[in-house]
């Protein structure tokens, strides 16, 4: 007869409950490493903020980079869309394509509403991405003027598009990694992944994501902002990207399962009728 305690730790001969632990452990170790790696960004940032207030003119190797950049000989077919990058997130157009984004996906969420499916996702999608990108505007500006980096200038370089704003980090390309990172997280997650034509969304996700790549190149190129201001705006925009992800998972979780509990809850009151 065996004696051995019928201890919590045995109960694991089923195949579920191993399957189902080790799949807990595994989230939790995912969750672990990506509040590290969050703690560790956002140290870095503080970090070089501190030693871009201590010392706001640029570094060696921030006048030597936009130097070298400017005086690149390249075709004309290869410039313009560089330069598009930063026009296209110059105010005022971002006024135009960010509530055009809201009104689409919430188009979306009506049609599908009409179909008689819930469209509580895609309208929560479009609240987070409009909101979402208007808060990052608001920390932005509240961060430069914090900061208050002076702008690059002339004659060292050469500025295209001589701006008033501080540029510490880089808006612009804050902006594009919040917003297009956004978009391109939705692409990839389900239920969108999931779809039949999701081939469809193949040029968009190509766009978004040379939206986020050449934004930087495109700033220091046009002698907007120092390499330092690109790489902290590559950080904090990665840093609020991640932060709006989380939340907007933590949302249209709970809203899911609420929504599911009523629909249960309504089934059940009706059998009993």
């Amino acid at each position: 007869m065996d004696s051995t305690p019928n201890l919590p730790g045995k109960q694991t001969v089923d195949g579920s409950t191993l399957a189902g632990g080790v799949k807990r452990r595994s989230a939790q170790a995912r969750r672990t490493g990506a509040i590290t790696l969050w703690l560790i960004g956002f140290i870095v940032l503080v970090v070089a903020t501190v030693l871009v207030i201590m010392h706001p003119a640029p570094w060696p190797f921030d006048l030597q980079t936009t130097i070298t950049l400017q005086h690149l000989q390249l075709p004309s077919w290869v410039s313009a869309p560089i330069v598009w990058v930063s026009v296209e997130g110059q105010p005022p157009i971002p006024y135009y394509y960010i509530p055009a984004s809201f009104i689409l996906l919430s188009l979306i969420g009506v049609f599908v509403w009409l179909r008689g499916r819930s469209p509580m996702r895609w309208f929560v999608t479009a609240i987070f991405l409009f909101f979402g990108t208007i808060v990052q505007f608001g920390l932005w500006a509240l961060y430069s003027l914090m900061v208050a980096r002076p702008r690059p200038s002339s004659p060292l370089i050469h500025v295209s598009m001589p701006e008033a704003l501080p540029t510490f980090p880089s808006g612009h390309v804050v902006h594009d990694v919040v917003f297009y990172g956004f978009l391109l997280y939705l692409t990839l997650s389900k239920p969108v992944s999931q779809w039949r034509y999701r081939w469809l969304l193949i040029p968009f996700q190509l766009f978004a994501a040379l939206n986020i790549l050449l934004v930087g190149y495109s700033r220091v190129y046009e002698g907007s902002h120092w390499l330092t201001d690109v790489l902290g705006g590559y950080l904090a925009g990665a840093l609020l990207l991640a932060l709006l992800i989380l939340l907007y998972r933590w949302t249209l979780d709970r809203l899911t399962k609420r929504h599911d509990r009523r629909l249960l809850e309504k089934s059940a009151q009706n059998q009993q009728a």
